[in-house]
Protein backbone atom coordinates (compact mmCIF):
# COMPACT_ATOMS: atom_id res chain seq x y z
CA UNK A 1 0.00 0.00 0.00
CA UNK A 2 1.60 3.35 -0.81
CA UNK A 3 1.36 6.40 0.40
CA UNK A 4 1.43 7.51 4.24
CA UNK A 5 -1.46 8.41 4.94
CA UNK A 6 -3.36 4.80 6.67
CA UNK A 7 -6.99 4.06 5.78
CA UNK A 8 -9.50 5.82 8.31
CA UNK A 9 -11.33 3.08 10.68
CA UNK A 10 -14.62 3.95 8.51
CA UNK A 11 -12.40 3.05 5.10
CA UNK A 12 -10.99 -0.22 6.56
CA UNK A 13 -14.68 -0.89 7.30
CA UNK A 14 -15.67 -0.53 4.13
CA UNK A 15 -13.15 -2.79 2.80
CA UNK A 16 -14.00 -5.48 5.11
CA UNK A 17 -17.51 -5.42 3.97
CA UNK A 18 -16.28 -5.53 0.16
CA UNK A 19 -14.43 -7.82 0.56
CA UNK A 20 -16.39 -10.38 2.27
CA UNK A 21 -18.63 -10.69 -0.75
CA UNK A 22 -16.19 -10.01 -3.33
CA UNK A 23 -14.32 -13.78 -3.44
CA UNK A 24 -17.34 -14.79 -5.50
CA UNK A 25 -16.63 -12.31 -8.24
CA UNK A 26 -15.36 -15.48 -10.85
CA UNK A 27 -18.71 -16.99 -9.80
CA UNK A 28 -21.29 -17.58 -12.60
CA UNK A 29 -24.22 -16.28 -10.87
CA UNK A 30 -22.20 -13.06 -10.30
CA UNK A 31 -20.49 -12.78 -13.55
CA UNK A 32 -24.00 -13.10 -15.20
CA UNK A 33 -25.77 -10.22 -12.87
CA UNK A 34 -22.58 -8.47 -13.79
CA UNK A 35 -23.03 -8.61 -17.31
CA UNK A 36 -26.79 -7.63 -16.96
CA UNK A 37 -25.82 -4.94 -14.94
CA UNK A 38 -23.80 -3.57 -17.48
CA UNK A 39 -26.92 -1.38 -18.95
CA UNK A 40 -26.25 0.84 -16.04
CA UNK A 41 -22.91 2.08 -17.97
CA UNK A 42 -23.69 5.81 -19.08
CA UNK A 43 -24.11 4.80 -23.32
CA UNK A 44 -26.47 2.47 -22.69
CA UNK A 45 -28.66 4.36 -20.35
CA UNK A 46 -28.50 7.16 -22.53
CA UNK A 47 -29.84 5.05 -25.57
CA UNK A 48 -32.67 4.06 -23.09
CA UNK A 49 -33.09 7.55 -22.69
CA UNK A 50 -33.48 8.56 -26.21
CA UNK A 51 -35.45 5.88 -27.47
CA UNK A 52 -38.16 6.53 -24.43
CA UNK A 53 -38.18 10.10 -25.94
CA UNK A 54 -38.05 8.78 -29.69
CA UNK A 55 -41.19 6.01 -29.31
CA UNK A 56 -42.90 8.93 -27.54
CA UNK A 57 -42.74 11.57 -30.10
CA UNK A 58 -43.63 8.45 -32.69
CA UNK A 59 -46.79 7.76 -31.10
CA UNK A 60 -47.49 11.05 -30.23
CA UNK A 61 -47.72 10.48 -26.70
CA UNK A 62 -46.64 13.70 -25.28
CA UNK A 63 -46.12 12.25 -21.78
CA UNK A 64 -44.13 9.92 -22.86
CA UNK A 65 -41.85 11.76 -24.10
CA UNK A 66 -41.65 13.77 -21.57
CA UNK A 67 -40.76 11.06 -18.97
CA UNK A 68 -38.20 10.66 -21.39
CA UNK A 69 -36.91 13.87 -21.13
CA UNK A 70 -36.76 14.07 -17.21
CA UNK A 71 -34.83 10.76 -17.47
CA UNK A 72 -32.45 12.11 -19.61
CA UNK A 73 -31.80 15.57 -17.53
CA UNK A 74 -31.96 13.16 -14.46
CA UNK A 75 -28.99 11.31 -16.09
CA UNK A 76 -27.15 13.86 -17.52
CA UNK A 77 -27.15 15.49 -13.86
CA UNK A 78 -26.07 12.22 -12.08
CA UNK A 79 -22.78 12.16 -14.71
CA UNK A 80 -21.83 15.07 -14.80
CA UNK A 81 -22.05 15.48 -10.60
CA UNK A 82 -19.96 12.01 -10.03
CA UNK A 83 -17.28 13.00 -13.13
CA UNK A 84 -16.61 15.98 -11.25
CA UNK A 85 -16.20 14.07 -8.15
CA UNK A 86 -13.68 11.07 -10.00
CA UNK A 87 -11.76 14.53 -11.29
CA UNK A 88 -10.48 15.48 -7.87
CA UNK A 89 -11.03 11.92 -6.17
CA UNK A 90 -8.64 8.34 -6.72
CA UNK A 91 -9.92 5.29 -4.87
CA UNK A 92 -8.71 2.07 -6.37
CA UNK A 93 -11.07 -0.33 -7.36
CA UNK A 94 -11.31 -3.49 -4.95
CA UNK A 95 -10.53 -5.92 -8.04
CA UNK A 96 -7.00 -3.73 -8.79
CA UNK A 97 -5.25 -3.23 -5.45
CA UNK A 98 -5.91 -3.77 -1.62
CA UNK A 99 -6.40 0.03 -0.85
CA UNK A 100 -9.18 1.36 0.16
CA UNK A 101 -8.29 4.79 0.71
CA UNK A 102 -10.17 7.87 -0.95
CA UNK A 103 -7.77 10.17 -1.76
CA UNK A 104 -6.91 13.64 -3.61
CA UNK A 105 -5.94 13.45 -6.78
CA UNK A 106 -6.57 13.87 -10.68
CA UNK A 107 -5.77 10.44 -12.49
CA UNK A 108 -8.43 9.33 -15.00
CA UNK A 109 -7.46 5.59 -15.05
CA UNK A 110 -10.21 3.50 -14.59
CA UNK A 111 -8.76 1.45 -11.87
CA UNK A 112 -8.22 4.36 -10.03
CA UNK A 113 -11.59 5.71 -10.35
CA UNK A 114 -13.63 3.57 -7.89
CA UNK A 115 -15.65 6.58 -6.12
CA UNK A 116 -17.98 7.23 -6.51
CA UNK A 117 -19.90 4.34 -8.46
CA UNK A 118 -21.00 6.00 -11.79
CA UNK A 119 -23.21 2.52 -12.57
CA UNK A 120 -25.21 3.70 -9.94
CA UNK A 121 -25.82 6.97 -9.84
CA UNK A 122 -27.26 7.07 -13.52
CA UNK A 123 -29.16 3.99 -12.84
CA UNK A 124 -30.99 5.18 -9.81
CA UNK A 125 -31.66 8.78 -11.62
CA UNK A 126 -33.16 7.21 -14.50
CA UNK A 127 -35.05 4.45 -12.51
CA UNK A 128 -36.26 7.50 -9.63
CA UNK A 129 -37.51 9.44 -12.90
CA UNK A 130 -39.58 6.11 -13.96
CA UNK A 131 -41.01 6.16 -11.06
CA UNK A 132 -42.20 9.51 -10.87
CA UNK A 133 -43.44 9.40 -14.41
CA UNK A 134 -45.13 5.90 -13.81
CA UNK A 135 -45.87 5.20 -10.21
CA UNK A 136 -47.17 2.16 -11.03
CA UNK A 137 -44.17 0.69 -12.51
CA UNK A 138 -42.15 2.57 -9.33
CA UNK A 139 -40.99 -1.45 -7.62
CA UNK A 140 -39.85 -2.76 -10.92
CA UNK A 141 -38.07 0.61 -11.88
CA UNK A 142 -36.30 1.21 -8.21
CA UNK A 143 -35.21 -2.65 -8.39
CA UNK A 144 -33.98 -2.74 -11.47
CA UNK A 145 -31.36 0.23 -10.37
CA UNK A 146 -30.57 -1.14 -7.13
CA UNK A 147 -29.72 -4.01 -8.78
CA UNK A 148 -27.45 -2.69 -10.99
CA UNK A 149 -26.04 -0.68 -7.74
CA UNK A 150 -25.20 -3.67 -5.36
CA UNK A 151 -24.20 -6.12 -7.83
CA UNK A 152 -21.28 -3.19 -7.90
CA UNK A 153 -19.71 -4.61 -4.79
CA UNK A 154 -19.83 -8.65 -5.11
CA UNK A 155 -18.23 -7.64 -8.67
CA UNK A 156 -15.46 -6.29 -7.17
CA UNK A 157 -15.67 -3.21 -9.26
CA UNK A 158 -16.74 -0.67 -6.03
CA UNK A 159 -16.88 -0.38 -2.33
CA UNK A 160 -19.67 -0.74 -0.77
CA UNK A 161 -19.17 3.19 -0.10
CA UNK A 162 -18.77 4.01 -3.68
CA UNK A 163 -22.51 2.33 -4.35
CA UNK A 164 -24.01 4.72 -1.42
CA UNK A 165 -22.19 7.69 -2.88
CA UNK A 166 -23.64 6.85 -6.40
CA UNK A 167 -27.57 6.47 -4.98
CA UNK A 168 -26.84 9.18 -3.38
CA UNK A 169 -26.16 11.36 -5.97
CA UNK A 170 -28.58 9.83 -8.03
CA UNK A 171 -31.44 10.44 -6.09
CA UNK A 172 -30.22 14.12 -5.55
CA UNK A 173 -29.96 14.83 -9.30
CA UNK A 174 -33.21 13.38 -10.47
CA UNK A 175 -35.13 15.44 -7.89
CA UNK A 176 -32.84 19.18 -8.71
CA UNK A 177 -34.02 18.51 -12.61
CA UNK A 178 -37.24 17.36 -12.41
CA UNK A 179 -37.80 20.49 -9.89
CA UNK A 180 -35.63 22.22 -12.68
CA UNK A 181 -37.73 21.31 -15.22
CA UNK A 182 -41.15 21.76 -13.39
CA UNK A 183 -39.88 25.42 -13.28
CA UNK A 184 -39.25 25.89 -16.64
CA UNK A 185 -42.49 24.36 -17.79
CA UNK A 186 -44.40 26.92 -15.97
CA UNK A 187 -42.54 29.90 -16.96
CA UNK A 188 -43.18 28.71 -20.43
CA UNK A 189 -46.85 28.07 -19.72
CA UNK A 190 -47.06 31.80 -18.28
CA UNK A 191 -45.89 33.71 -20.73
CA UNK A 192 -47.57 31.32 -23.34
CA UNK A 193 -51.06 32.12 -21.19
CA UNK A 194 -50.47 36.14 -21.97
CA UNK A 195 -49.21 35.98 -25.24
CA UNK A 196 -52.71 34.36 -25.91
CA UNK A 197 -54.86 36.95 -23.85
CA UNK A 198 -53.04 39.60 -26.08
CA UNK A 199 -52.58 41.73 -22.93
CA UNK A 200 -49.86 41.98 -20.22
CA UNK A 201 -51.04 42.17 -16.18
CA UNK A 202 -50.20 45.64 -16.07
CA UNK A 203 -49.11 48.07 -19.03
CA UNK A 204 -50.48 46.62 -21.71
CA UNK A 205 -54.10 47.49 -21.28
CA UNK A 206 -53.97 51.52 -22.08
CA UNK A 207 -52.07 51.28 -24.82
CA UNK A 208 -54.48 48.45 -26.89
CA UNK A 209 -57.21 51.05 -25.21
CA UNK A 210 -56.22 53.92 -26.95
CA UNK A 211 -55.12 52.21 -29.78
CA UNK A 212 -58.29 51.14 -30.57
CA UNK A 213 -60.05 54.55 -29.86
CA UNK A 214 -57.40 56.21 -32.44
CA UNK A 215 -57.85 53.51 -35.03
CA UNK A 216 -61.97 53.75 -34.67
CA UNK A 217 -64.10 55.03 -37.34
CA UNK A 218 -65.64 58.40 -36.36
CA UNK A 219 -68.89 59.17 -36.61
CA UNK A 220 -70.07 62.63 -38.98
CA UNK A 221 -73.44 64.15 -38.31
CA UNK A 222 -74.25 67.50 -39.96
CA UNK A 223 -70.88 67.41 -40.96
CA UNK A 224 -69.69 67.50 -37.79
CA UNK A 225 -67.38 65.03 -35.75
CA UNK A 226 -69.43 63.31 -32.71
CA UNK A 227 -67.15 60.63 -31.66
CA UNK A 228 -65.99 56.89 -32.19
CA UNK A 229 -68.03 53.68 -33.88
CA UNK A 230 -65.98 51.85 -30.63
CA UNK A 231 -67.00 51.85 -27.25
CA UNK A 232 -65.18 54.44 -25.65
CA UNK A 233 -62.06 53.54 -23.52
CA UNK A 234 -63.19 53.13 -20.41
CA UNK A 235 -66.96 52.43 -21.05
CA UNK A 236 -68.16 48.34 -19.61
CA UNK A 237 -68.66 47.78 -23.23
CA UNK A 238 -64.78 48.48 -24.27
CA UNK A 239 -63.88 46.99 -21.13
CA UNK A 240 -65.43 43.69 -21.96
CA UNK A 241 -64.20 43.75 -25.34
CA UNK A 242 -60.70 44.05 -23.68
CA UNK A 243 -60.99 41.38 -21.60
CA UNK A 244 -63.05 39.07 -23.13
Amino acid sequence: MDGERRPTAVEQADQKITSEVNNERDSWPVRLIGAASEIGDQPQMRMICAATVAVGIAQRDAYLAGAGVRMLAAHTLATWAKSRIKAVINRRRPKDGDDPRVRQGDSDRHEENSFPSGHSAGAVAVGEAIARAYPGHAVFARGAALSVSVVQVPRGTHYAGDVLAGIAIGLIAERVSNAAIDSAVQWAERGFAKRQRGISDDGATPVIRRAVALSSPRIQQNGEDVGSSQPAPDSPEFIALAHP
